[in-house]
């Protein structure tokens, strides 16, 4: 039987999808960020200061001082910017397995661990 059959309530895995998702789209734009900088640095740090400015991101303090600190050096050095954005990519990944981990609690505390093979 699948999880999904068995579960109550949909709003805490929900919650987490929605999470994960943002923090994918987030690790996708530093991405794209770190490789931009060496093109156009005053487009990139607009494009972070708006990253550093969203609502949901001072949900995670650690990944905001870190993208504060890139955009203070955005245009004296595209090389330490793509660092940092590196860095804070880790600290996405970290989280996105946290709250992997998490998901997969929620969804199997109602059913205890699957039964394999015949009983």
């Amino acid at each position: 039987m699948a999880w999904y059959k068995i579960a109550k309530d949909f709003n805490e895995r929900n919650l987490i999808n929605y999470k994960i998702a943002y923090l994918k789209d987030i690790k996708n734009r530093l991405s794209k960020l770190s490789k931009l900088i060496f093109q156009s640095g005053s487009l990139t740090k607009k494009a972070n200061f708006a990253i550093i400015q969203d609502k949901k991101i001072s949900s995670y303090p650690l990944i905001r001082d870190i993208l504060i600190n890139a955009d203070n050096v955005a245009l004296d050095s595209p090389w330490r910017f793509a660092a940092f954005c590196n860095d804070a990519i880790g600290v996405i990944d970290k989280k996105i397995y946290a709250f992997r981990k998490e998901r997969e609690e929620i969804t199997r505390i109602e059913k205890g661990q699957p039964q394999k093979g015949w009983i």
